[in-house]
């Protein structure tokens, strides 16, 4: 059965905005890994004016934008953020930021002979509800850093991986990331497939190697623990948590390791409009044919598409089996 998709874009505050019923396109960008999601509007070119007035001199960077899609005059909310570029040729090209976009223009200077890691995410992101492990830091240094550089950091020298929706910042180790309670599905061989690069893998045809080490703050020698294939073409993965325990270390070593080497599929998966699949989330496959095969996995990153001429689509990125 065709449905009809349908969006809508709001650029502005809720007392004075540009409201868009029709668009070229849209492609949104999410990832549990890469730190903010991103957005771009094509406009079509009779907006090169609105309400008599040229439309360049209606928007300006940091401008709120939400973006709605859906099917049959019930869109639903995909994306929220900010202004970030405004392309000037035609059609318009219109590039946006997620929640992150403040958080990349502010600067800090501070530094801490020890810290916890919700105490300095408070720090960098005062008036945000903060959800993170309780994890010691040590000694930790902002030498005139945006919140946004602190968050890199962090991910640079401890893994974690952080997210920012509706006010609530989340900071998670990598083996901790894709607690989303929203599980979707997709069925082989139905419509609600459009296409697939997937591929089956053994466990045993993964080669991976984690490093897990912990830095002592009494003056001891770090510690370290590895596991996994010890081969030469193996790939790397590798995890620091402060003040670690060497039987933590294995514990949280071991637990990756379990995530990065299973019997199941790696690749993509791409569906239409709905189900609507965001990055964190888990997607259930089912395959009435090879029923042995089928899983559920954390959405790693996710691409949505709107395009009048090619319709509305989700493109799954699939990481570790859930």
């Amino acid at each position: 059965m065709y449905r009809e998709p349908c969006c809508r874009v709001r650029i502005g505050t809720d007392a004075k905005y540009l409201e868009f019923n029709s668009v070229n396109k849209v492609e949104i960008e999410e990832s549990v890994k890469t730190l903010g999601n991103k957005a771009t509007l094509t406009l079509p070119r009779n907006y090169s004016k609105f309400r008599d007035k040229s439309i360049l001199d209606l928007l300006k960077s940091g401008d709120q934008v939400s973006i709605w899609l859906g099917y049959d005059g019930d869109p639903q909310q995909e994306f929220k953020g900010y202004l970030q570029e405004i392309e000037s040729g035609a059609p318009l090209v219109l590039h946006v930021d997620d929640e992150f976009y403040p958080f990349k223009r502010n600067t800090f200077k501070k530094a801490w002979k020890t810290i916890t890691l919700k105490e300095l995410l408070q720090f960098v992101a005062p008036g945000l509800k903060i959800v993170c492990p309780e994890v010691n830091l040590g000694q930790f240094e902002i030498e005139n850093a945006s919140t946004f550089r602190v968050l890199i950091s962090l991910q640079e020298q401890y893994g974690f991986y952080t997210s920012l929706t509706d006010g609530t910042l989340t900071c998670l180790w990598p083996f901790k990331v894709g607690m989303s309670e929203k599980t979707h599905t997709y069925t082989f061989y139905t419509p609600t497939v459009k296409n697939n690069s997937l591929k089956y893998h053994r466990a045993d045809d993964v080669k991976v190697h984690v490093r897990a080490t912990s830095n002592l703050r009494n003056g001891k020698k770090p510690i370290m623990y590895e596991t996994g294939s010890k081969e030469h073409d193996s790939s790397l993965f590798e995890i620091k948590i402060p003040g670690a325990t060497l039987d933590e270390l294995k514990k949280f070593a071991d637990a990756k390791l379990q995530q990065l080497c299973f019997d199941g599929y790696s690749g993509t998966i791409s569906g239409f409009g709905t189900p609507r699949t965001h990055a964190g989330d888990t997607i259930q496959i089912v395959d009435t044919e090879e029923p042995d095969r089928q899983g559920n996995y954390l959405v790693d990153s996710v691409k949505i598409t709107y395009d009048l001429t090619q319709g509305f689509e989700r493109e799954n990125t699939l990481s570790y089996k859930v």
